[in-house]
């Protein structure tokens, strides 16, 4: 009798802790899914497939399995994408981050990813209503005279809806998602576990960049910030005559605006890649294309503050209010910056007059200081086009390269990311925001058929940069720049051989010294400017190659943009095997 009594007290207490764990797990469930924003249900879903990649890519990633890699990096995207759907909100950016800088990944990251570029889903109008009053402490129809209650553009933290002040003024109103405020810091976290997790597994640098990315992702969710940016933005743009014309940047209302809502002026205009409507408006495709161009490369090169999202959404485009006949840019979402230490910028900027001037020495001096190992894949990945120092590819482009030797090949192209950078610490974070902003503004060109000599055009912009002063043509001297700018990275000076350099100068000795450095000035000029004509030659032809096959061939041309991209896969294929298909270098 004992034995039944014992068994059924068993059973009660088993029962009991069941009970007790269900309507644990039902509250908790039910916190996180009302009060938490489902945060933890996030982190945990991140967790999971985070453990599934790694476990499928740690056993199946095998010499043995050669023949399946392509169906395990299929497999591994498709969960990827999967997680930031489910999860939205901060997820969707950092898909789309994976998607812009996917050229060291497998293709099919691309093409499923892409699907996270799609409109994001919206909140209702009564929590935009909620959060308006929350915000700006008055009910949305003390504020505004009317008020759209669905957005006209919707993204993956905000969304944004058009409405009248009460004294007439139109305005656009951008409203932070309600949840992200309480999800970012755990999305920061799993980012960041995750990074930590696959460096290991994989053992290739991929933590160094995590803190610099989640600083700028949170700055991105603070719209006191974005109000900043935008003031900050425009007042660089005033320091240069032509693109304080070219380019505007609507006024934020500070008085109706706070860390999630933001009031600024409503603008109206077309996309900066609608081709049809620029026309219509009687604008030239070309002129757009260039203060496209412009604007960027100002900041990277003479500014320093970079604007890290230059989507064609962000940039519109409209008749000059002052002159109808020509454009103005209007740029859109200063929420993603970046501000560049002045060393850098100096520094990037020799670093591209480097390397039409074929100076190997400053290149490599560069790229040492950066702890980058391999200088060509760093001038590359920096013009993105296939560059050449001294070398050609000392391996022929592979025509049918087998199935069996895809693991062969990936393990090949691991080794190279892990020699070409030798010392992550030391790489500038910059370069992270920059490749970013350099490969949508490269989309954008190729988008409108390759109108803009992109490279010459930033090449400029680049020697513009460093300074007017003829000193800076110089390679290797005396005065050289790259000497200077090289020094002041490495902490290392040669006083004397600078006061001794200054003094002869300025003594009748110094004529013949200074006469060689002044004509090497000169025809280091020469050099670019003929560089830049020679690639200009080649754009040309291009462009009138393009032409021939859109208008007599009829058939699909980009343009300069796309035998640049033709001539990058060429070289992945020569010098690692990888075949790529499809735009891969499209963000």
């Amino acid at each position: 009798m004992s034995i039944p009594i014992l068994q059924r007290a068993f059973t009660h207490r088993a029962l009991r802790r069941v009970t007790m764990l269900s309507a644990t797990a039902t509250g908790l469930y039910l916190i996180d899914t009302h009060m938490n924003a489902k945060a933890f249900q996030r982190t945990a879903r991140t967790a999971w497939n985070g453990v599934l990649v790694g476990w499928d890519y740690k056993f199946n990633f095998t010499p043995g399995k050669a023949d399946q890699i392509n169906d395990l990096h299929q497999r591994v995207a498709n969960r990827i994408l999967h997680v930031c759907q489910t999860n939205g909100g901060l997820y969707i950016k950092l898909g789309q981050g994976i998607a812009t800088n996917s050229s060291v990944l497998p293709p099919c990251y691309l093409t499923t990813l892409r699907a996270l570029y799609d409109d994001a889903s919206s909140v209702d109008y009564s929590t935009v209503e909620k959060i308006i009053h929350q915000e700006l402490g008055r009910p949305i129809h003390e504020i505004f005279s009317s008020f759209s209650p669905e957005p006209v553009a919707a993204a993956s933290i905000a969304q944004v809806h058009k409405a009248v002040l009460h004294d007439g003024t139109v305005v656009a109103v951008k409203v932070q998602k309600p949840e992200i405020k309480i999800q970012i810091e755990w999305d920061l976290k799993a980012y960041r576990w995750l990074i930590k997790v696959y460096e290991y597994l994989f053992d290739l640098p991929m933590s160094f960049a995590v803190d610099y990315t989640c600083k700028h992702l949170r700055e991105e969710t603070d719209f006191i910030n974005e109000a900043r940016n935008a003031e900050m933005c425009n007042d660089f743009l005033q320091t240069d005559s032509k693109l304080r014309q070219q380019v505007y940047v609507p006024k934020v209302l500070k008085a109706y605006s706070t860390k999630q809502v933001m009031v600024a002026e409503w603008v109206d205009g077309c996309r900066a890649t609608d081709k049809q409507a620029i026309e219509q408006m009687g604008l030239s495709i070309t002129k757009v294309m260039e203060s496209v161009v412009d604007v960027f490369a100002h900041q990277i090169f003479i500014s320093g503050f970079v604007h890290c999202d230059p989507h064609p959404g962000n940039i519109l485009v409209r008749r000059h209010p002052d002159n109808p006949k020509r454009h103005q840019l209007l740029l859109l979402d200063h929420g993603l910056y970046m501000r560049e230490s002045e060393e850098f910028r100096q520094q990037y900027c020799l670093f591209w007059k480097s390397l039409f001037l074929l100076d190997k020495q400053t290149i490599a001096d560069i790229c040492q200081l950066w702890g980058v190992g391999d200088s060509q894949m760093m001038a590359n990945a920096t013009l993105l086009k296939p560059y050449n120092m001294d070398r050609s590819p000392n391996i022929k482009p592979s025509t049918n390269t087998s199935v069996l030797d895809a693991y062969e090949i990936q393990m090949k192209l691991k080794t190279s990311l892990k020699d070409f950078l030798v010392n992550s610490e030391l790489l500038p974070k910059e370069l992270i925001f920059i490749g970013r902003n350099m490969t949508i503004v490269r989309a954008n060109n190729k988008t409108l058929g390759s109108p803009v000599n992109r490279i010459n055009r930033m090449a400029r912009w680049a020697v513009r940069g460093l300074s007017h002063d003829s000193k800076f043509w110089i390679k290797r001297s005396s005065l050289s720049s790259s000497d200077q700018l090289i020094k002041s990275r490495s902490g290392h000076h040669d006083d004397d051989n600078n006061n001794n350099n200054s003094l002869s100068l300025r003594q009748p000795s110094s004529f013949w010294k200074l006469l060689s450095t002044t004509l090497q000035a000169q025809l280091d000029y020469w050099f670019f400017e003929a560089a830049l004509a020679l690639m200009s030659l080649t754009y040309h032809f291009a462009q009138l190659k393009s032409l021939f096959e859109r208008k007599i061939l009829g058939r699909k041309s980009d343009g300069f943009e796309a035998v640049l991209d033709d001539a990058l896969k060429q070289r992945l294929e020569q010098e690692y095997g990888i075949k790529v298909e499809g735009d891969l270098f499209d963000a």
